[in-house]
């Protein structure tokens, strides 16, 4: 039976949370429910893959820095209450994680009924005492209370969030879904011919913010390492705050030479194709959609074994190579054994298969029937 869904997200940008939600709201539209994809603001890259198949109500509040601000966000609680209201919906999905405490209080005011499925997408683990321990087992409450079924990317994710205060029985694991394969449409970018004037050698990937938690300082370090001994190319796909920083190290190092900074994609497809190695070097990831999406296209991959989806997505290192946190040394050599021997792209592939949309979306619907 058909259901009025809504499935809330901060906002449209760049990230994995938000991809996430719009490619299930496009798939459990596909599957005839009534599906709304509500979001406070909409700008971003992700809007352009959202189905017409799915309303998309925007609030049109404008974003201040990672925020909306104080008083914007109370504003927004009511607005959001009132949309609820209107809409009547059987079943609300919600990300990231405070965008989870705001669907929660808004539900409340609303006195909606909806099932409520709160998602998390980061791994959260705190030092047990601590001020940001006890702030985030306070904010968890009122989210784990109005909770029909918290969903967790990752079994890492679970973990943590039931040792915030999430009853165990409330908690269930679904992966994040690989996005459906793109159509080739022969596109040519600026990137491309900007690889294609740097010399030979294979190309080593990475996609991500330039945020701390990804630790590309990490990477262009091991990077320069390898460098030392063979020719490669190394392209880092994202934007952010420390753009400016890693270029300049990358320059000072003396791998400038070697290094494209192709800024933010949104055609994953095509940065794949250009890639003889994937590589993540995040110190923390809930679940890690970068890999899912190499192991698809048939690349090769070595991660760190950050807290918690590389391990889980490879499978304990069968599907890629795992290396330890921030460790220049060990990254560099699993990266140079990786191009000398790298992984069958058969072999990826049937990994990646666990991870289609239409089988998450069946995890996602099948909580439509779920009971508190």
């Amino acid at each position: 039976m058909a259901k009025r869904i809504v499935f809330h997200i901060a906002s449209l940008r760049g990230g994995g949370a938000e991809r996430v939600f719009v490619l299930m709201a496009n798939e459990l539209a596909s599957r005839g429910h009534d599906v709304t994809l509500f979001t406070w603001n909409a700008e971003g890259p992700n809007a352009a893959l959202l189905s017409t198949a799915v309303h998309l109500v925007d609030f049109g509040l404008p974003l201040r820095g990672e925020g909306y601000g104080k008083w914007a966000t109370l504003k927004g609680i009511v607005r959001s209450a009132r949309l609820f209201n209107r809409l009547g919906p059987h079943a609300v999905y919600s990300a990231p994680e405070f965008a989870n405490l705001i669907v929660a209080l808004a539900l409340s005011l609303a006195r909606s009924r909806a099932r409520f499925f709160p998602s998390f997408h980061a791994a959260a683990s705190l030092p047990s005492g601590s001020l940001g321990a006890r702030m985030a087992v306070w904010l968890s409450a009122p989210v784990a209370a109005r909770t029909t079924k918290a969903i967790a990317v990752s079994a890492g994710v679970g973990r943590d969030i039931v040792a915030r205060g999430f009853p165990q029985s409330k908690v269930v694991v679904i992966n994040n879904p690989l996005p459906p394969a793109a159509i080739s449409q022969e596109h040519s970018y600026a990137w491309q011919a900007k690889l294609a004037t740097m010399g030979g050698g294979p190309v080593i990937a990475t996609a991500g913010r330039l945020v701390p938690v990804k630790d590309h300082w990490t990477l262009l370090r091991a990077f320069a390492v390898l460098r030392t001994g063979r020719r490669a190319r190394l392209v880092i796909f994202g934007e952010g705050p420390l753009a400016a920083e890693l270029r300049s190290y990358a320059e000072q190092s003396g791998i400038g030479a070697d290094v494209l900074f192709a800024g933010y994609v949104n055609d994953p497809a095509a940065c794949y194709a250009a890639a003889d190695l994937f590589v993540l070097s995040s110190t923390s990831e809930g679940f890690g959609n970068v890999l899912v999406e190499a192991l698809a296209a048939g690349v090769p991959v070595v991660s760190t074994d950050a807290p918690h989806g590389p391990r889980e997505i490879l499978d304990e290192g069968r599907f890629g190579a795992l290396v330890p946190v921030g460790d220049v040394a060990t990254l560099a050599k699993a990266m140079a054994e990786m191009l000398d021997r790298p992984t069958s792209a058969a072999v990826l592939k049937s990994r990646a298969a666990d991870f289609e949309v239409e089988k998450i979306g069946d995890r996602y619907e099948a909580l439509l029937a779920a009971s508190a």
